[in-house]
């Protein structure tokens, strides 16, 4: 009976050393450094590698009838918070991005996403088939 207890704890304590082991992070290793096995610190990049700091653009433009397109800039790794306002009961969609939101009068249709894919994007409500801005990405200078 002590012997079955005793197994029996032994596999507990195994298998919690397993998960331990499992879950715990693992340290970074070059293979062909002369310090195998020893983790490495990342190199601090220098302040003239640091890439320019994000933006956070934030606009709004109206889904109205009779009002002309808005254009809205932005460089790659921006933030953009776009809100779409208007008396029409819709979908505001940003082709090629994915990005897809409703629109109803006293109720804006609002997006917030990095901005990543550079290039020109429409704005344009759906069922409308009507385009009411432009989303113009830019690549990030070096």
């Amino acid at each position: 009976m002590l012997g079955r207890r005793l197994l029996l704890v032994f596999a507990v304590l195994l298998g919690l050393t397993a998960l331990a082991t499992s879950l715990a992070p693992r340290p970074d290793v070059r293979p062909g450094s002369a310090g195998a096995g020893v983790s490495t610190p990342s190199p601090v990049p220098s302040p003239a590698s640091v890439p320019q700091s994000s933006r956070r653009i934030e606009r709004t433009i109206s889904a109205d009838a009779g009002r002309p397109r808005a254009r809205v800039r932005a460089r790659a790794g921006d933030v953009l918070a776009l809100t779409v306002r208007g008396d029409v009961l819709d979908g505001v969609e940003i082709t090629d991005l994915g990005k897809l939101e409703p629109i109803e009068p006293g109720s804006p249709a609002r997006f917030e996403f990095l901005a990543e894919a550079p290039g020109e994007h429409a704005i344009v409500l759906l069922s409308a088939k009507r385009q009411v801005g432009l989303l113009d990405i830019r690549a990030r200078e070096r």
